[in-house]
């Protein structure tokens, strides 16, 4: 899963975000790819559960500030989110790697973070564009 500009909401800071998303999901499932020990990948995967918390705070208040009409559907995704991989986390600390494991990580966790960020976070871009344009008319 690759970065590309398709991806860009138009708001840098999120962007920015984003990416480093898609980066620390590609450098965790190419350690499991690798067979690296589990503590890398413990590690790896506490890093990512720890900045995408960040990064949901950051994007809610942007939409927030912003008066968005679509943050009950965001916080509710966001929630969902936090709780798979937090069951995930779980499941990898009680269980260690299992092909279920390395499947949820490397296919499930991937393809939320594509799907959300080229779908409500999107919506959100041109929202927020919309938004920034009215008030400098």
């Amino acid at each position: 899963m690759q970065w590309t500009n398709d991806y860009k909401i138009g708001i840098s800071v999120i962007d920015a975000q984003h990416k480093h998303l898609f980066i620390a999901t590609n450098e965790l499932s190419e350690a499991l790819s690798k067979g690296l020990t589990p503590a890398v990948i413990n590690n790896l995967l506490t890093q990512l559960g720890f900045y995408a918390v960040r990064h949901f705070q950051m994007e809610e208040h942007y939409m927030t500030e912003s008066s968005y009409p679509g943050l009950p559907e965001q916080l509710k995704e966001h929630q969902c989110f936090t709780k798979r991989f937090s069951e995930i986390s779980e499941d990898f600390k009680q269980n260690g790697l299992s092909p279920g494991i390395v499947h949820s990580i490397q296919n499930e966790l991937g393809l939320w973070l594509k799907n959300h960020v080229l779908g409500l976070d999107q919506a959100f871009g041109v929202y927020y564009a919309t938004a920034q344009a009215k008030k400098t008319e």
